[in-house]
């Protein structure tokens, strides 16, 4: 009886514009992008410069959270104008509503924060389960679609949360900004604006300042390689 003994090895080999490393095929232009992702970063490429993303990105991530604030702030003051004008609140004699008073504005203030929170939490989830399904290699509208099944399937509370408070704040900027104004497209454009600016807004904004923070330390080691390798070659020379 003989016994095979099986040996695993390693093999580099280089076949045209190939290269073969313990069994891995990878071409040239692999090659190059795995040397470029360097200086390169999820939220964009370095063709502008990273001090230049990331001051963008601050200034991004104060008007998303100037926006939640606001929002909270504007929905404190719906929501308190709705209890006022209620008919209970009306029944109640002057004593009666000034000891009303703090107990209206811990509800309200509740309301708003609760479900600003709610909808911040939706966005920052539903953006983790795109990139997720853009990471197991779906894409286009069938990643929309993956991403918008994978949330109904597993995130139904938050769903459940997120619908709730979008009617919280729609209802709370429609009456915020009504006692302002009627027109409907001005109504229109200051719910959208603000939307926009609290959730995607801000969560872009992070994303793309910390991508950026990234790429900075990344070009810092960069400029360091290429120093050594500068006194390296300087001290070849002088040898």
């Amino acid at each position: 009886m003989s016994n095979t003994t099986k040996q695993h090895y390693s093999r580099t080999s280089t076949s045209g514009n190939r290269t073969t490393t313990g069994g891995k095929t990878t071409t040239a232009s692999e090659e190059k992008q795995q040397k470029d992702q360097l200086l390169t970063f999820e939220a964009g490429d370095t063709h502008h410069p990273p001090w230049f993303v990331n001051g963008l990105a601050w200034i991004g991530i104060g008007i998303g959270i100037g926006a939640n604030v606001l929002q909270v702030y504007t929905s404190d003051i719906a929501f308190q104008t709705m209890i006022r004008a209620n008919e209970v609140y009306k029944a109640m004699n002057m004593k009666g509503q000034a000891g009303a008073e703090p107990v209206i504005q811990l509800i309200c203030l509740g309301i708003a924060l609760i479900f600003q929170l709610g909808m911040l939490f939706f966005v920052f989830r539903i953006k983790q389960e795109y990139k997720n399904t853009r990471t197991e290699g779906i894409k286009g509208m069938e990643a929309i679609r993956h991403t918008a099944v994978n949330m109904i399937d597993h995130q139904k509370i938050l769903l459940i949360w997120t619908i709730i408070a979008f009617v919280a704040d729609t209802l709370g900027d429609y009456t915020f900004i009504n006692l302002y104004v009627d027109d409907p497209f001005v109504i229109f454009m200051y719910a959208a604006a603000l939307y926009a600016a609290s959730t995607v807004l801000l969560s872009k904004a992070l994303e793309t300042q910390w991508a950026a923070a990234v790429a900075y330390r990344n070009w810092k080691s960069f400029k360091l390689y290429q120093k050594i390798q500068e006194l390296k070659l300087a001290n070849r020379a002088d040898n």
